[in-house]
């Protein structure tokens, strides 16, 4: 049976219906890209070209490592841990703090001002339109050399798990831009168990959730040098740092001056200490857009154990010395089993102080070069076999050209 033509095919069209004209219409055109003639290159790994290689990423390796570690030895820091004040520390007198406390990082010692040595006390203190009294850490820690600006003042917690799946999503963005947000969608969002007044008043709690009802609200004075003649901090000659530029520049545009009304909302259950009567005319509703304190705590963290900046101070220099920092303390990290300390510290190109990421660097390049010595002796003094020897093809072999000869 003789094959059949395409439908609409001429006579003399092939068996696939297509003519000549049709061929050369669809022929790709004839240059290099289209017809697959590119030159190419082919990376062939020959020795010197191994040993060079990693020659290059021991060097790259080594030197940027020695950088880093080199940055994070110029930073200057002491981290003093005040966990413990309110239960340790004697009421009304200083007396010394245990060493285990303290930790440091100068360039040389100071018998003078001996930055492991501190002392501290506590107070209990009225304030006036508060009814609770006040617990106060005094803390006395000594500064053994001249501090160049910035010099950055951190709060340290251990332990807290800011990254707890249900902790992260407590909140409602809408609410902390400023939108008077109903009932409802305070319902329906993920604030809960912090959604509304737990006295009962039926009022939305503002900021609603767990990550605002848990702020860090231990406050920190500035540092006041110790007059050595008699013995007591002089507030006239404080140190003075800044609060305003501790979040980033774009963690603002996330917050606005809410539109509830004050008989609208109530604080956050933890914040009663702040705002004892709820927000009134004396204790007025927050303005979150200008509070980096807020803003920076509301920045999760992503281990348990992190730093925030509290304070900072970029043009002052810090004289050596002693000084004293009164610490309100409010934040009782005894109820899960955590820490809390303060570090002040100056910072590097990369930051504050940090050795790891010099010492990754180091141990990279320290493989980089153990192989590139190996690799070395390989191919240049144990002398291995020549690099594309045909001889050690399979057929080249003597068993090989034998096997051949008796089939012949």
């Amino acid at each position: 049976m003789a094959p059949r033509r395409r439908r609409g095919a001429g006579n003399d069209a092939g068996d696939d219906g297509r003519s000549d004209v049709d061929v050369l219409k669809n022929r790709p055109p004839n240059t290099a890209f289209r017809q697959q003639r590119m030159r190419a290159w082919q990376c062939v790994l020959t020795p010197k070209l191994i040993v060079t290689i990693f020659s290059i990423l021991a060097a790259i390796y080594l030197g940027f490592g020695a950088y880093l570690t080199y940055l994070a030895y110029t930073v200057r820091d002491i981290r003093v841990d005040y966990t413990d004040c309110a239960r340790e520390a004697p009421e009304g007198r200083f007396d010394e703090m245990p060493e285990r406390y303290i930790s440091a990082h100068f360039s040389g010692t100071n018998e003078r001002f001996n930055p492991l040595k501190a002392l501290w006390l506590r107070e209990e203190r009225k304030l006036e339109g508060f009814p609770k009294n006040r617990t106060y850490c005094r803390v006395r820690i000594n500064i053994p050399e001249d501090l160049n600006p910035t010099i950055s003042f951190f709060y340290h917690l251990e332990n807290f798990y800011q990254n707890h799946r249900r902790y992260v999503n407590s909140f409602n963005a809408r609410q902390l831009l400023g939108d008077a947000v109903d009932g409802r969608t305070i319902n329906e969002s993920t604030c809960d168990p912090i959604t509304y007044d737990p006295k009962g008043s039926g009022k939305i709690v503002y900021p609603c959730g767990l990550v605002a009802n848990s702020i860090f609200n231990d406050t920190f004075s500035d540092l006041m040098p110790v007059d050595a003649s008699t013995d007591t901090a002089v507030r006239e000659q404080a140190y003075v740092m800044s609060n305003t530029g501790i979040a980033w520049p774009g963690a603002k545009d996330l917050y606005g001056l809410t539109q509830y009304s004050r008989d609208q909302i109530v604080p956050p259950p933890n914040w009663e200490d702040r705002y004892p009567d709820g927000y009134t005319e004396k204790h007025p509703v927050p303005d979150l857009k200008l509070d980096e304190h807020f803003q920076n705590w509301m920045m999760l963290a992503a281990t348990p154990n992190f730093y925030k900046l509290y304070q900072k101070n970029d043009s002052a220099v810090l004289r050596a010395g002693q000084y004293e920092i009164e610490i309100e303390s409010n934040f009782d990290t005894i109820v899960y089993n955590g820490r809390k300390a303060f570090v002040i510290t100056t910072i590097s190109a990369l930051g504050s102080r940090n050795i790891w990421p010099g010492i990754i660097f180091l141990i990279v390049g320290g493989i980089c070069l153990l192989l590139d010595v190996y690799f070395i002796l390989s191919f240049f003094l144990w002398k291995p076999r020549k690099l594309g020897d045909p001889s050690y093809l399979s057929w080249n072999q003597p068993s090989a050209a034998q096997g051949h000869a008796a089939s012949s």
